[in-house]
């Protein structure tokens, strides 16, 4: 059954919990702010109504979020690959399909194809693989999405979880600086804040903390910055990371920080992995949907921003993106602000 809307959905997702012990919930790959917001908001409401939690993600958290109170309950795949026996209900959130849990489904398919799933996400590109599945892409993050699904059970919101939700809202508006800011967005900040949620925390961890390993990597991809038109990108590699030090979820800075620029329509971001893959991050103003681009290449997201992995090498990964990138700007033309 898919639902879009949290209200009609909250009871369906209660039934097909209440008769659960032990629920494991997942996120996607690289985790953001709103993965961990959304494993952290969800894993700990179902804990303080009795549920057994295991909260996990397949690869290590971003810094920003380290302080978050109770981010420690949080298990990464990559450093232990066991998943408990007892678990007898799987959710995932913020998560726009199975794949999007990589090594996790890759090496754990039948565990997982085994027990019922629960899918709570906000991406358009979802299609609702889940015995029950709430999507709804209309808000801002899936942190909202979980805060209305809250609502809905009138659920008691600690200043924990309002911190994790409010984590989540924040970094996916970019502190609500988006087209994905809508009044709904701003209303269920507010209430979160009411509710305690520690925004200084927030604030002063995701905007105020660079490290300087990051900013050193920020310069040298600026270094190779280039421009076509109202197309702008650029590369990390992996031999700038290791000159500069700098940690994977650095290149999120690189990222923010072209998108931001003036004059552009895209902007695109090529990141060299470790096993020669490139990831990419697409960010663009309203009018162009890059989420399009990105499901060329077997990724998703949002219409503003997107992402997705290609095989290497970067130069060949640029090519063949900014060549679907280019199209696709040019088939919007003026209608993009």
């Amino acid at each position: 059954m898919l639902y879009t809307n949290a209200e009609l959905a909250a009871p369906a997702i209660a039934d097909c919990v209440r008769d659960k012990r032990h629920i494991l919930l997942i996120t996607h790959v690289n985790p953001d702010g709103d993965a961990i917001g959304s494993l952290l908001g969800l894993g700990l409401y179902w804990e303080q109504i009795g549920f057994k939690v295991t909260m996990l993600a397949p690869t290590p958290l971003p810094n920003y979020t380290r302080r978050l109170s109770n981010v420690e309950r949080i298990q990464v795949y990559s450093d232990e690959p066991n998943l408990p026996p007892s678990v007898d209900l799987i959710a995932l959130v913020d998560t726009g399909d199975v794949q999007r849990i990589a090594r996790i489904y890759e090496e754990q398919a039948d565990y997982i194809n085994a027990r019922p799933m629960i899918i709570i996400d906000h991406h358009a590109t979802n299609t609702g693989e889940g015995t029950v599945n709430l999507v709804d892409p209309t808000l801002s993050s899936n942190c909202e999405l979980l805060y209305h699904l809250l609502r809905a059970w009138d659920a008691h919101i600690t200043p924990d979880i309002a911190t994790a939700l409010l984590l989540g809202i924040t970094t996916d508006t970019q502190s609500f600086k988006t087209s994905n800011t809508t009044p709904s967005a701003l209303r269920a900040a507010a209430d979160l804040i009411e509710q305690e949620a520690d925004r200084a925390l927030i604030m002063r961890d995701v905007y105020s903390n660079i490290p300087f390993e990051t900013a050193k990597l920020l310069s040298l991809s600026l270094a190779e910055l280039k421009r076509d038109g109202p197309i702008a990108w650029t590369f990390v590699s992996q031999a700038m990371q290791r000159q500069t030090g700098a940690t994977d979820d650095a290149t999120d800075e690189v990222t923010d920080y072209i998108s931001n620029l003036g004059g552009l329509k895209a902007t695109v971001l090529f990141k060299e992995r470790r096993d020669g893959s490139v990831k990419i991050s697409l960010r663009s103003v309203p009018g162009i949907d890059v989420s399009a681009v990105a499901q060329h290449f077997g990724g998703g997201g949002h219409r503003q921003a997107a992402g997705a992995t290609l095989s290497g090498p970067l130069a060949d990964a640029e090519r063949r993106v900014l060549e679907v990138l280019q199209a696709t700007v040019s088939a919007a033309g003026d209608s993009a602000e």
